[in-house]
């Protein structure tokens, strides 16, 4: 975008120029071809003034005009009787596009004073590598005049690309821009109401599935003790024992089908986009040891379980990121991080290090807050390293 933003730019501020020239260049040859035709004008009636004299002294031939003829001009005496007298410079040429003045003697005749049609070439010929160098300097200060403007404006949707992509990976505080530009915030507007939008019913999915799972399962359950109970009593008959194990089969079955009813839609808003936990744990290391070496602190991570089970990124970078801003506030020394892939599904990350001050702030009350609408939770214990924060969450 900002690059066919600036040569738009470029080519918007060449063309106009373009223009301008045209317009000056007509404006500026009338302006010479007026300029040249006084100065014609004037050579013209100085030679008249000179002829009128001589011919009261002797004939006006081609030698005595000569004298008055410049390179690129031409010189005519034509008297009332007679043959024209003609003298031509060494470099007119003759053609359309020349300028002459007409003097009338007023002994009889008149004189005539020719300017080659190249004159006015020339002139414009003298002023070209001005003319292109200032082009070239226009074009290259426009260039950069549109490079500024087109960052300027591109970079609020290149912020906007990357908070759309992160609410693609399910995350939701969204690092939105704070730009004067309608179309900008409007579409940050509508992130931002999508992201809360998208939170509020990732909470309530995980609301009714905490409530579907003990409304269908807690029932269940006590259907099939009962069941079990039943099967227990030896005075049972065999037919009898026979269909209340049918049943706790029934049952086992419908439990299963009640708990993937429940995980699906757990799992149905921001189960898209996936990335493999080896992915995930670099990328998110990476991010943090810079932050904390600049602080002469170091961060490790290890990655146990199965390497390539695949998580939703987003949820897990928010709360991480909730986290390690926590340890960078609070934490002392280094801290170090596990993740550890459970093949059943499940993501658990532990967070090791010393930490300043016993009492939660907002930011690790927060992490909790989405971890439990994630479906997850997140668990502060005392260690011999210092204090770790266990974090569980599903898979999507």
């Amino acid at each position: 975008m900002r690059r066919r933003l600036t040569l738009a730019f470029l080519v918007v501020t060449l063309s106009m120029i373009f223009v301008a020239g045209v317009v000056r260049a007509v404006t500026l040859d009338g302006l010479l071809r007026e300029r040249e035709a006084e100065h014609l004008h004037r050579e013209a009636s100085s030679l008249a003034a000179v002829v009128e004299d001589d011919t009261l002294t002797r004939p006006v031939d081609a030698a005595m005009l000569a004298r008055f003829v410049g390179p690129d001009t031409e010189v005519e005496f034509a008297p009332t009787d007679g043959r024209p007298v003609v003298a031509t410079g060494a470099d007119y040429e003759a053609g359309e596009g020349g300028i002459s003045s007409t003097i009338s003697l007023d002994g009889g005749g008149n004189v005539t004073v020719r300017q080659s049609a190249g004159v006015i070439k020339n002139l414009w010929a003298r002023d070209s590598w001005s003319v292109l160098a200032l082009l070239g300097v226009t074009g290259v200060v426009s260039a950069l005049v549109g490079f500024a403007i087109s960052r300027s404006l591109s970079a609020p949707f290149q912020k906007l690309a990357v908070a759309a992509s992160a609410l693609g990976r399910g995350r939701f505080d969204l690092d939105l821009p704070d730009s004067k530009v309608p179309e900008a915030r409007a579409i940050a507007d509508a992130l931002r109401s999508s992201a809360v939008t998208m939170r509020d019913r990732m909470e309530r999915e995980q609301e009714f599935a905490t409530h579907a799972s003990h409304v269908l399962r807690t029932p269940l359950t006590g259907l099939r003790l009962q069941l079990e109970e039943m099967t227990l009593d030896e005075d049972l008959p065999p037919a009898t024992r026979a269909a209340a194990e049918h049943c706790m089969e029934a049952v086992d079955e419908v439990t299963v089908v009640a708990g993937d009813l429940v995980d699906l839609s757990r799992r149905g808003l921001i189960g898209g986009h996936q990335v493999p936990l080896e992915e995930l744990a670099t990328s998110l290391a990476q991010r943090w040891s810079d932050e904390l070496d600049k602080r002469d602190r170091v961060l490790t991570a290890a990655v146990e379980g199965d390497l390539e089970l695949a998580f939703t990124p987003g949820p897990v970078e928010q709360v991480l990121d909730l986290l390690l801003h926590d340890r960078v506030r609070h934490g002392v020394g280094d801290t170090r991080l596990v993740f550890e892939g459970d093949p059943r599904g499940h993501l658990r990350v532990v967070v090791r290090g010393e930490r300043r001050g016993g009492a939660e702030d907002d930011e690790v009350r927060e992490a909790r807050h989405l971890v439990e609408g994630l479906g997850g939770r997140l668990e502060s214990v005392e260690a011999v390293s210092g204090t770790e924060q266990v974090m569980l969450l599903p898979r999507r």
